[in-house]
């Protein structure tokens, strides 16, 4: 079972609290009646931990959850407790990144902003390792330097998923076309493997240029995960000097994701988009 939050137990948690909130009963006292910790109450209900299943049992009988609701979670608290999506060095990931990249792996949609650079799905291996190596170090797990690379592959892989590949809708700041990253001959590798990647089906890369001005977000990178189930939520993500942290506030999400779509508009479709990073490639670092 993977340590930490998942996707799974979030959903397996948001399934109970509306029958707990039903009960009228709080978190104490339902631990007191099944005589376990309130901290187990409470991460089963943040999708922090997964309690064992006699003990979930006995928390939705003592809500008095129906047959069905009991049968739904049970095949949620199963599907809780199996592995999470696997992540490459995942021990050498902050656990912020990690639980990014365990909620990234199981999105069918991204969408993504970067004011500053190249995303990381985006880049090939000379960027990201410059990248890293002016990055401070608390924003990576002990051991990363050495684990960087596999883990960029790995995370790649998701753009050509099979059977279904991620969906990527990523928006690029002019800025990070023009911004030198270990040497004009690299940019232009770089902005060559855009136009490359950016030819699949399933990647629709959008720059927005100079020309847009403002646009909502300089302050680092967004990114929005979309899932196959119609009823489950997006996932908001954000970037800092911190590293990669979730978005856990409803109404902060809300914002962001107006954010992107503001940006969305303001972006060149993605032939113009082409014609310029082409442009970028040949009078700047050509």
């Amino acid at each position: 079972m993977a340590v930490g939050t998942t996707r799974a137990k979030r959903r397996l948690g948001r399934h109970v609290r509306p029958i707990m909130e039903r009960a009228g009963v709080t978190g104490p006292e339902v631990a007191r009646l099944v005589r376990t910790s309130k901290d187990t109450v409470h991460r089963l209900l943040s999708g922090i931990h997964l309690p064992h299943y006699p003990t979930f049992l006995a928390i939705m009988t003592v809500l008095r959850a129906t047959d069905d609701e009991i049968a739904e979670g049970t095949s949620l608290w199963e599907r809780a407790a199996q592995d999470a999506v696997k992540v490459e060095h995942a021990s050498a990931l902050s656990p912020g990144y990690l639980r990014f990249r365990r909620d990234e792996g199981e999105a069918h949609r991204e969408r993504a902003l970067d004011p500053m650079l190249i995303p990381g799905l985006l880049q090939l291996g000379e960027y990201a390792d410059e990248l890293g190596r002016r990055a401070p170090s608390l924003t990576r797990g002990k051991g990363w330097a050495a684990r960087a690379t596999a883990e960029r592959v790995d995370r790649q892989a998701l753009l050509s998923r099979s059977p279904v590949p991620l969906d990527y809708r990523p928006l690029i700041d002019e800025g990070a076309l023009h911004r030198v990253v270990g040497g004009r001959e690299l940019m232009a590798r770089q902005l060559e493997h855009l136009l490359v990647v950016g030819e699949r089906e399933n990647v629709t890369i959008r720059v927005l240029p100079f020309s847009a001005g403002a646009y909502g977000s300089h302050f680092g990178a967004l990114n929005l995960l979309e899932y196959p189930e119609p009823d489950e939520p997006l996932s908001v993500y954000v970037e800092s000097y911190e590293g990669v942290r979730a978005v856990d506030d409803a109404q902060v999400e809300k914002t962001l994701v107006a954010v992107w779509e503001d940006a969305a508009r303001h972006a060149l479709d993605p032939e113009e988009s082409a014609r310029l990073i082409r442009e970028v490639r040949d009078s700047r670092h050509g």
